[in-house]
């Protein structure tokens, strides 16, 4: 190949290059003009769009507007009002600053701007086509900016033939605005796609409002507050109860000082503030507000600021991660069967949307879900240690283990705050006795707590205070076994269903998990010990993890090769046949493999749900009263470790209303 010699490119060309980083397609066009009206301290902000934004875009905003002299200037490539030196790129407080947003967008669309301060009394009216000025004229027009994008990328077809279909891309634009919406509530928003308003928010400055107007008001009464300020982090926000559930994360809306950002590291965050109340590959709800220092975050790493790097991206993790949970623990999340509920699967499955509604979720949830699960290291052992007595189904002389109770703190959404607030600072450090490993699912640079059993208030049922709702469990009149399944029984709060595996399964989680922290783990020694063995990768597992597993009973010992000897396993599970003890170890392994690291709630939930008696089985009275009491003793009573409801409820008033005594 030739020698070419190195030559700068025209500017032109470098706008149509810049144009590809940072106008992506429609509705990366819209964000930019968005966030410059934002920028500009509007209050109102209309968006109408044809075509999906392929061919028009419209974005009109009541800001201060641009002086006549300063608006050829805007569309030249680095123009910005929003930084002046390079130091400022380290306490960057506006959404824009690259000033590359409207030479990109000029470069590759027919573009007209209409803008007006204040102290002026005509208007600008400016019009640019593939990058080149076509004329600057004076204009009526109100305060503020009206940018106007005609056929998009029509100069560059290859890119324009790499776009979505209308409606698709009319999606994106609506998703972008939805979090926009989201980001500021102090503002009011409009979206109209083809002539159909698709979004409106009322810009009161609540947060809850903006979410009903992007989710619909079912959802919306379905969210939780969560308010931390820890580590220089304020979080605020609000996050959906456990029985709001998604298949992807898309209903994550993550902000940062105002700024909507992808942060896969902190939608993660989100997701493990929730643990095990979530059925497996579904996700939350949440809208997040973080307010830090400016200073201790680059927003400078992405073409799109899309994405950004924090100084202490541990601290950001733990922050979020509590705020989360202590706002689910406090929240009254164990409800009830409505009455829409009797025709309605516990778990919905997927999102619906609606052409004028996108983003609602389908109502009539029945799920019963309790609290954030308590697993973090520190706890106070139960009375007499972690003994158990008896085989896989024993009930009869479980101790009951001790309450460990800690009030947790936080406080309504503020009616009225600006995105840069900041909320009242939480009592005691987090995490107690100091930061734990890294969390493996959120990569090397975000650390996690480590898993302690933590106190905090059960949510409980029927809007009970949680005392009464355990002092009811326990007081309990019980009718029978439904199927030999459920645990049906009548309090004053009205009819409870109780289902007997995953009761159990939740009293022996807890009790596996503390014994785990504390290393006080009763076994059972087998014995004929079980002899297994393992695929190579199991096999090393077992090595790197055996002293992991030694400390929640499992005494797994190598026999040369790849076999290992299993010589004793956890009291409650000594009834256990061979087979399933063996299925047990491979299922304990194959998760490690699966997380890349130990995660010791994982494997005691597999533990207990191995061990809990099953659906099916007939239970003595003595033993049911008993698995009332052990259940009304743990620290979260109302929902499995893998986020299964183990209470229902059906109210007196519902029952006279279907009887027609109302």
């Amino acid at each position: 190949m030739p020698h070419r010699p190195i030559t700068i490119l025209d500017a032109h060309v470098a706008n149509r290059i810049a144009a590809g980083e940072v106008i992506e397609r429609p509705a990366s066009a819209v964000r930019e003009l968005v966030e410059n009206a934002l920028d500009a301290g509007a209050r109102r902000i209309e968006v109408e769009i044809r075509g999906g934004g392929k061919e028009y875009i419209r974005v009109a905003d009541d800001g201060e507007g641009i002086p006549p002299a300063e608006v050829p200037l805007a569309f030249e490539r680095h123009a910005t009002s929003k930084i002046a030196s390079a130091d400022d790129l380290f306490a960057i407080a506006t959404l824009g600053f690259r000033g590359e947003a409207l030479p990109s967008i000029a470069a590759v669309a027919e573009v007209e701007m209409r803008t007006r301060t204040p102290d002026h009394v005509e208007g600008t009216r400016y019009v640019i086509v593939a990058g080149r000025p076509q004329g600057l004229e004076p204009v009526g027009a109100p305060v503020g900016t009206t940018v106007i994008v005609r056929r998009l990328f029509f100069n560059t077809p290859a890119r324009y033939k790499f776009l979505r279909s209308d409606a698709t891309e009319k999606r994106y634009v609506a998703d972008v605005v939805a979090r926009l919406a989201m980001a500021r509530p102090d503002v009011a928003f409009r979206l109209v796609a083809d002539g159909r308003e698709l979004l409106a928010t009322p810009g009161d400055g609540r947060l809850s409002s903006a979410v009903a107007a992007v989710y619909g008001p079912q959802v919306s009464r379905e969210l939780v507050p969560i308010e931390l300020e820890a580590e220089g982090l304020a979080v605020q926000g609000l996050v959906g109860k456990p029985s709001l559930h998604h298949g992807s994360r898309e209903r994550i809306c993550v902000v940062l000082n105002g700024r909507w950002i992808d942060s896969g590291a902190i939608a993660r965050a989100i997701e493990k503030g929730y643990d095990t109340l979530l059925p497996p590959r579904r996700f939350p709800v949440a809208v997040v507000h973080l307010a830090l220092d400016p200073r201790s975050v680059d927003v400078n790493v992405h073409p799109a600021k899309a994405e950004v790097r924090f100084r202490d991206d541990g601290a950001v993790f733990r922050v979020v991660l509590r705020a989360v949970r202590q706002g689910l623990l406090q929240a009254n999340l164990v409800g009830r069967l409505a009455p829409s509920a009797f025709a309605q699967p516990a778990f919905p499955p997927g999102s619906g949307e609606d052409a004028g509604q996108a983003w609602a979720h389908p109502a009539g949830q029945a799920a019963l879900l309790g609290s954030a699960p308590p697993h973090l290291p520190g706890s106070a052992s139960p009375p007499g240690g972690a003994r158990a007595n008896g085989g896989t189904h024993g009930l009869g002389s479980f101790p009951r283990p001790a309450a460990v109770a800690r009030e947790a703190t936080a406080s309504a959404w503020p009616d009225q705050r600006p995105p840069g607030y900041g909320g009242d600072a939480a009592a005691g450090p987090w995490p107690p006795g100091g930061a734990g490993a890294a969390h493996p699912s959120a990569g090397a640079a975000f650390a996690a707590p480590e898993h302690e059993l933590t106190g905090g208030r059960s949510a409980a049922p029927m809007g009970l205070g949680d005392e009464d709702a355990r002092r009811q469990l326990r007081e309990m009149t019980v009718l029978g076994q439904l199927y030999r399944t459920y645990i049906v029984g009548e309090t004053p709060a009205g009819l409870w269903i109780v289902d007997q595996h995953v009761a159990h399964e939740r009293v022996l989680y807890e009790r596996f998990l503390r014994a785990a922290n504390e290393g006080t783990a009763c076994v059972q020694n087998l014995l004929v010990p079980v002899t297994l063995t393992l695929s190579p990768a199991q096999a090393g597992l077992a090595e790197k993890f055996q002293p992991h597993l030694e400390r929640v009973g499992l005494g797994l010992e190598p026999f040369g090769g790849r076999t290992y000897l299993l010589r004793g396993v956890p009291v409650a599970l000594a009834g256990a046949d061979a087979a399933e003890i063996q299925q047990l170890v491979e299922e304990i392994l194959a998760g490690l493999e699966e997380e890349g690291g130990w995660q010791p709630h994982r494997v005691c939930a597999q533990m207990a749900c191995k061990a809990a008696i099953k659906a099916g089985q007939p239970l003595e009275l003595r033993q049911i009263k008993q698995l009332l009491a052990d259940l009304a003793d743990a620290e979260n009573p109302f929902a499995c470790p893998h986020g299964r409801p183990i209470v229902m409820s059906v109210a007196r008033t519902e029952l006279a209303r279907r009887f027609g005594r109302h």
